[in-house]
């Protein structure tokens, strides 16, 4: 009778936190800011400063990616913290994704979203934005950009799903999605493993190439770096992991709450006919705030651990607890932002925690603060643009179709 009260529990837990997050995590907040379910937990860290502790301890809350990475890509960054790995790969790979690059990639990131949006205005009555826009643009980018193009873009949606779908989001840990992620990881490193002979070899006879993959072939790493041609795959690997499917749901999700308010939407699309690039952001960012991409982030607990220590929310976490640390809760916690309700264009950058948090920031932030305010400019750009039909999930983690539709007057 125990366990199947506990099993009702959590599936009551599952089906609030899918379909009613803020009301719980507000409660939560209220009540029993870091919550423990159990000795085992899960244990929910909810409060903004709170937050920020846990993801800024590292050595304490582990990260649990490695088992699903490992037979994929190889050990990475991402699931190596406090590491040789994660602190060789994350500055070498920071080295070659240069500051400087940033304007040509808003360029060529315009360029790509309305070359998509112009080849199908007025030829049908409405866009898909998954297929067309916020999954294509990105994966466009990475051949461009990153210098992995992929044998073709069907191969690299399904590799980019696989490997995003198993690493972060398989909690039930659900064979099928695990087998399909090794079998992604497999065919990149076997395609990447033939790409890189054939592009050193076009250095070689001097080819101008100035991609993230080129500057990394044209470079030395002695071998006391440890960075030789297996790290230089894993981390190209990486790139498409890491970059699609969050892109892609943040810009989906993001225009699903502009779309909600008449409002807001009509300022937003002033701002997208503007040449204000910092405004368009902060109305980006601020609408994800409403609908991030994940509702938490997943860790497990070293060693015991005494959060908010010293005041009256204070608990002890156990060594071997699962813990489900809310950046959604967190930008929503109201003694932290003023009136989190509301929609503000004008909060500090601070309170945002979309591309993660301490030594989990995501490694290509600067890119993600351009590429998605771009991809949603343009889709505002349209004229009388609006949703056609809900944001479809299929049953998964991420966004699969999301139809627009506009004024058929030009």
């Amino acid at each position: 009778m125990a366990e199947q009260k506990q099993g009702l529990a959590a599936k009551f837990l599952k089906w609030m936190i899918a379909k009613h997050p803020d009301a719980l995590f507000a409660l939560i907040r209220r009540v029993r800011p870091n919550l423990a379910l159990g000795a085992a937990g899960p244990v929910f860290i909810t409060r903004f400063p709170d937050v920020q502790e846990a993801l800024s301890r590292p050595d304490i809350f582990n990260v649990t990616y490695a088992p699903m990475m490992d037979p994929s890509v190889g050990p990475f960054m991402l699931g190596r913290d406090c590491t040789e790995i994660n602190q060789r790969d994350k500055g070498i790979m920071r080295a070659f994704m240069r500051m400087e690059d940033l304007p040509a990639i808003r360029q060529k990131v315009r360029s790509l979203a309305n070359a998509s949006v112009e080849k199908q205005l007025y030829t049908q009555n409405q866009i898909d934005v998954v297929s067309t826009l916020s999954r294509l643009v990105p994966i466009q980018l990475t051949g461009e950009y990153f210098g992995f193009p992929g044998p073709d873009l069907a191969s690299m949606f399904r590799w980019s799903r696989a490997t995003q779908y198993d690493m972060f989001h398989n909690l039930d840990k659900d064979p099928k999605v695990h087998q399909d992620n090794i079998d992604a990881g497999q065919e990149m490193r076997t395609y990447l493993t033939q790409l890189l002979p054939q592009r050193r070899e076009q250095l070689k006879n001097g080819a101008p190439l100035d991609d993230v993959f080129s500057r990394l072939l044209k470079s030395h790493f002695d071998d006391s770096i440890g960075f030789a041609d297996e790290r230089i795959i894993t981390n190209m690997m990486g790139t498409l992991v890491g970059g699609i499917e969050t892109t892609s749901a943040a810009i989906v999700q993001l225009l699903e709450q502009l779309f909600i308010g008449p409002k807001i939407l009509k300022k937003a699309i002033d701002v997208a006919c503007s040449n204000n690039d910092q405004l368009m952001y902060r109305y980006c960012w601020e609408a994800l705030r409403f609908n991030p991409i994940n509702p938490f982030v997943v860790r497990q607990c070293r060693t015991d651990y005494r959060i908010a220590k010293g005041s009256l929310r204070a608990a002890t976490i156990k060594a071997g607890s699962t813990v489900l640390i809310s950046t959604r809760s967190a930008m929503r916690d109201g003694l932290q932002l003023p009136a989190p309700s509301s929609f503000a264009v004008d909060r500090p950058e601070s309170v945002y925690m979309h591309l993660g948090y301490g030594m989990h920031t995501c490694l290509g932030d600067q890119i993600s603060r351009i590429q998605v305010p771009e991809i949603v400019r343009r889709i505002l750009q349209i004229r009388g643009v609006r949703p056609a039909a809900e944001i479809d999930y299929a049953g998964g983690p991420f966004p699969e179709r999301y139809p627009i539709t506009y004024n058929t007057a030009a």
